[in-house]
């Protein structure tokens, strides 16, 4: 009866910890492997202890083939796990589905031979288990290179650990005589050990501090241990008290759903637990839960950001805590970010990141000195949520006010733009009659020439002005990308030849969208238009077509003009926004309203002094 009390003491521990390693942080990749694995171990250890409590011997094959079948579930984790640990890119599906193709084979003959259980280990150990080993050891050395992390690297050594003495004890104690009692130190002294030393590591990494980890895997062992033993029970109860029959089949079959209600009864009962017992034991839990319950962060994003730091330097006791917008924020940091977890910023800083709707980095708390454990870190990662809020509310009513301003702008616009282009043509017409009656020298016809220029100008900026004023209305139809460019761009070159500005057409075959040829056509007009505008004689333009990914279309325009200055460039497709002196600041906007109207994209590239590439996507077909 202990020992089998013991075993499930054991699961209740390895589950408690593979739980809490996930809701440290469930979108974090290793957090959600390991978190896996310890579940797995803990599942074959109630296995254990299950036929244990009821008779059975621990090396039986009831117990040992079925270890076995879930032993090699577990090698496949460690090894996604080792492959990937610490923050690096996991295992590829071809290496992946290689693993699982080998596991799956080796089970298989685990599950199907006629050899005795002695030759079966043997035979296991030379097909699989000992390679695995090997494999461990090879990708733990290889992930230990990579990290100077403390914590992960007692994470490598306790897996290797665990993995050296599983194989030592199943093939040494098989081939030595003492099976039973190397099965049982690894199913209880090495297991344990790895349990916990390896979760408080995990757990170290997510910035738990020594004495909230003990906290936090006391309670929850302590109601998984409950969850195991109200399930446990119920079933032994059934089968001690009722007959073999419909009935009792029937009772078992409610028997599983004990575990399952005492799990949700324990979750609805956390959050009070947490309060009553956990910040009993844990003054910086208390501290935490106490702010957490503190008065909602003010609406206006600048009065959030104030308040939030203050809050957050409250439980860091003393930290400095700066905000930075997403855009101030390094480009290396700010890719990091982006998964949403917090991450060391360097010079002793850690960052908080604040993403809002889509995963949309708006910016980040950085906490530099004071204590920057869990509790600080739960508390910036709540206040920074919030704070995103605030960032995005405020940003769409921005938006929205911006939308009515230029929608009012573009309506009187567009009203001015038709008063003034019938009188624009008459003048237009008066002037080529009289250029054309009059008499006059060359020079004085070179006027009328002018003045001809200029209304002919003005007409452009006013059909630009109606044209972005109305609807886009599309002629939709399937369209070859490589031919359209082609004609468009044969068509263009003999005028950028003028200006003394290179045209280059490259295109992939069978490329396809549904769209209107001549709205798109218009756009690489544009598109190529500013690029030669913006280069020097002697310049060359390309215009390519290609495969963006599997759901679009490419089309790039790319120059080696002057380029767009930084400030410049996250305004370039707002209609008015122009810097060249004879331009509307309708021509950008308008092919962003086309292509979008398309269902897709316009993408910019540029750096000062070495040019710009304008990148439409649209979906493919």
């Amino acid at each position: 009866m202990i020992p089998g009390l013991l075993l499930l003491a054991i699961a209740a521990i390895g589950a408690a910890y593979g739980g809490l390693v996930i809701r440290a942080a469930p979108d974090r990749r290793d957090n959600l492997v390991f978190g896996v694995l310890a579940m797995t171990d803990a599942v074959m250890i109630t296995w254990r202890a299950i036929n244990v409590l009821t008779g059975e011997r621990i090396v039986s094959d009831a117990v040992t083939i079925p270890c076995s079948l879930g032993t090699m579930v577990m090698a496949v984790l460690t090894i996604e796990f080792l492959y990937g640990f610490p923050r690096r890119p996991p295992m590829r599906w071809r290496w992946r589905a290689l693993l699982i193709g080998w596991t799956a084979g080796a089970a298989a003959f685990i599950s199907l031979t006629d050899l005795d259980m002695a030759a079966r280990v043997r035979v296991a150990e030379m097909i699989f288990y000992g390679p695995v080993t090997v494999i461990v050891f090879i990708l733990g050395w290889r992930a230990r290179a990579t990290t100077t992390e403390r914590a992960a690297r007692v994470v490598i050594a306790m897996l290797c650990f665990r993995w050296a003495f599983g194989f030592l004890a199943y093939s040494l104690g098989a081939e030595l005589g003492f099976f039973e009692e190397a099965l049982w130190a690894e199913t209880t002294f090495a297991t344990l050990v790895s349990f916990v030393v390896i979760g408080t590591a995990v757990l170290r990494q997510n910035l738990f501090s020594i004495r909230s980890a003990a906290a936090e895997a006391t309670l929850a062992s302590a109601m998984a241990l409950a969850v195991v033993l109200g399930g446990g029970g119920a079933v032994f109860a059934v089968l001690r008290w009722t007959e073999p029959g419909n009935l009792q089949t029937a009772m078992l079959i409610g028997a599983t759903l004990v575990p399952m209600t005492l799990a949700a009864i324990g979750r609805a009962l956390y959050p009070r637990l947490e309060v009553n017992v956990l910040a009993g034991i844990d003054d910086r839990r208390a501290r935490r839960l106490g702010v957490e319950r503190g008065e909602p962060l003010p609406v206006e994003p600048k009065d959030a950001i104030e308040v939030a730091c203050r809050r957050i330097a409250d439980i860091g006791d003393g930290a400095t805590v700066t905000w930075q917008a997403a855009a101030d924020l390094s480009p290396a940091l700010a890719e990091t970010l982006r998964d949403g977890e917090g991450q060391p910023a360097g010079d002793g800083r850690y960052a908080v990141p604040a993403r809002g709707a889509e995963g949309r980095l708006e910016g980040a708390f950085l906490i530099e000195g004071g204590v920057i454990d869990r509790d600080t870190y739960v508390v910036a990662r709540d206040l920074a949520a919030h704070v995103a809020l605030a960032v995005e509310r405020a940003e769409a009513v921005s938006e929205l006010d911006d939308a009515r301003h230029l929608a009012a702008l573009g309506q009187f616009a567009a009203a001015i733009a038709h008063d003034i282009r019938t009188p624009l043509t008459s003048i237009s017409l008066n002037v080529q009659i009289l250029r054309r009656k009059l008499q006059l020298p060359d020079d004085d016809r070179e006027h009328f020439d002018i003045a001809l220029e200029e209304l002919a100008r003005l007409d452009r900026s006013v059909a630009e002005i109606l044209d972005f004023a109305k609807p886009v209305k599309l002629a939709a139809e399937a369209i070859d990308v490589g031919e359209l460019v082609e004609t468009t761009t044969r068509g263009l070159s003999p005028v950028l030849s003028e200006k003394g500005v290179g045209l280059t057409c490259e295109s992939t075959t069978e490329l396809t969208v549904q769209g209107d040829p001549q709205r798109l056509r218009q756009v690489i007009t544009n598109l190529v238009g500013n690029a030669a505008d913006a280069s020097t004689r002697g310049a060359h333009v390309t215009v390519r077509a290609k495969a963006a990914d599997g759901n679009h279309i490419a089309i790039e325009v790319e120059d080696r003009g002057r380029g767009i200055q930084a400030i410049d460039l996250p305004r370039i497709f707002e209609p008015f926004f122009t810097t060249r002196p004879d331009g509307t600041g309708l021509g950008l906007a308008i092919c962003h309203k086309v292509v979008r109207a398309h269902g897709g994209d316009i993408q910019v590239r540029s750096t000062p002094g070495s040019g710009s590439t304008f990148t439409i996507l649209l979906p493919a077909t």
